[in-house]
């Protein structure tokens, strides 16, 4: 056998094997692949597209970074109510009704008039269901990209970049123009996997949270008519 015939005969096999290595990357690229991978490890897009509320109950994490008390009210697709308990009694709570184009602030007891929908607030109802549902009945991503562990989405007129971790699950969300939430320690609520520790990061200031939810929470729709009462404490939607 001459020298060429061996040498051709060892590139082939050595070829061979980089041949599928390239092959299954490609294939493992496919941002839409990615993403179908990251939707049924939430729980799957028929569990997902039925969740129509969501509260988010945030304690402060141990450590110098640890957030204020927060409590949040997702009412999808575009309502929100906050109330972050502040240090020395500076308290805040907020109410947002993209469909009334309203928002109405109470701060530490000064309740504010209402004003119209800013930026913040349309960019905040894409990331409530970015970051906690991935998709929802009213918001579908688009992906475009994949690049190690990242698939970018485009969604609300943003782009996400979405970290996953080794079980397809967000461990990271990041936007260059809005928030940095990085998750972790993921637990199942009612079909749907959502993170127990929060990280959210915002220019210069950092907070950390342990996170609890309550999946599909009861609340009266009055909440989004009234101007907020800090005296209704962390979860007026209750009240009847």
């Amino acid at each position: 056998m001459s020298g060429c015939n061996m040498t051709s005969k060892w590139s082939a096999k050595l070829w061979l094997p980089v041949a599928v290595l390239v092959a299954v990357a490609a294939h493992a690229a496919d941002p839409q692949e990615v993403w179908e991978q990251a939707i049924k490890a939430k729980g799957g897009r028929e569990r997902l597209r039925a969740v129509h509320s969501l509260a988010i109950y945030l304690k402060p994490a141990q450590g110098l970074l640890a957030g204020p008390p927060t409590t949040w009210l997702c009412v999808f697709p575009d309502r929100y109510f906050e109330f972050e308990g502040g240090l020395a009694g500076r308290s805040r709570a907020i109410v947002v009704d993209g469909t009334a184009d309203r928002v109405a602030m109470d701060v530490t007891g000064q309740p504010r008039g209402a004003r119209h929908l800013g930026q913040m607030e349309l960019d905040r109802f894409t990331w409530n269901q970015i970051v906690f549902l991935l998709e929802s009945a009213w918001l579908q991503p688009q992906p475009v990209e994949t690049r190690r562990n990242a698939v970018t989405v485009q969604a609300g007129g943003r782009t996400f970049q979405i970290f996953l971790n080794h079980a397809n699950l967000p461990e990271r969300i990041v936007s260059k123009h809005a928030y940095d939430y990085r998750l972790q320690h993921y637990r199942e609520f009612d079909g749907v996997w959502l993170p127990a520790s929060v990280t959210s990061s915002d220019g210069m200031r950092q907070w950390t949270w342990d996170a609890d939810y309550e999946m599909d929470a009861k609340y009266n729709p009055k909440l989004f008519e009234r101007m907020p009462d800090l005296a209704d404490g962390p979860e007026p939607w209750r009240k009847r």
